[in-house]
């Protein structure tokens, strides 16, 4: 009995999130009401209040636990910007995208300006985070007990890159959904190692 409780749990939340991206679409999150979710998820108010306090806590926690899914799932170990293993680079790279891409529909939605936050910023400096933590890994030669750092010039190479690949993830996306990962994720890489030129053969 408990699983068919927590199954029908599940399905309301999923419901209610549904409902919540119908109305985001329609307009601004300042004029949805809590009715109109409600309507769009076709589930009575009490069902709502069950879960959440109002729009404001509903909207917060969709938005929370998308960024720390996708935090928890940066894997960027074998990633490196400044070694000669392309090919592993570009396939951890290959292998973010594909997540990141499965949640395509639902990223489009949080960066829609109806939601009224800047949660695209926010995904890119969760990215920029994550890289520079998993490039602070990668390092060789850091004596051991010494905290791990990047250089200035690294920590530059970091920021440009998580800024270019969040802006490439969101063209993709927007206007060339079509593309399979691994293409995006060699024009991420020629863009970094050969420059936008070299990388759109402008």
């Amino acid at each position: 009995m408990k699983d068919i409780t927590d199954l029908r749990v599940i399905k309301t939340i999923e419901n209610i999130k549904r409902g919540f991206e119908a109305c985001i679409l329609q307009k601004t999150f300042s004029s949805i009401s809590v009715r109109d979710i409600t309507a769009a998820a076709r589930i009575n108010r009490s069902t709502f209040y069950k879960y959440y306090e109002d729009k404001y806590q509903l909207r917060e926690l969709l938005v929370k636990s998308t960024l720390g899914d996708l935090a928890n799932n940066v894997n960027l170990a074998s990633f490196n910007l400044e070694n000669k293993q392309t090919n592993e680079s570009l396939n951890a790279l290959r292998k973010q995208l594909e997540f990141m891409y499965d949640h395509k529909d639902w990223y489009l939605i949080l960066w829609n300006k109806n939601m009224e936050l800047s949660i695209y910023e926010d995904m890119v400096r969760l990215f920029e985070r994550r890289t520079r933590e998993c490039l602070c890994e990668n390092r060789k030669g850091t004596e051991t007990g010494k905290e791990k750092e990047l250089s200035e010039k690294q920590e530059l190479l970091t920021r440009l890159f998580a800024s270019s690949a969040m802006t490439t993830v969101k063209w993709w996306y927007e206007y060339s959904p079509h593309m399979i990962p691994a293409d995006v994720a060699n024009i991420i890489m020629d863009n970094i190692k050969f420059g936008m030129h070299r990388a759109f053969e402008i």
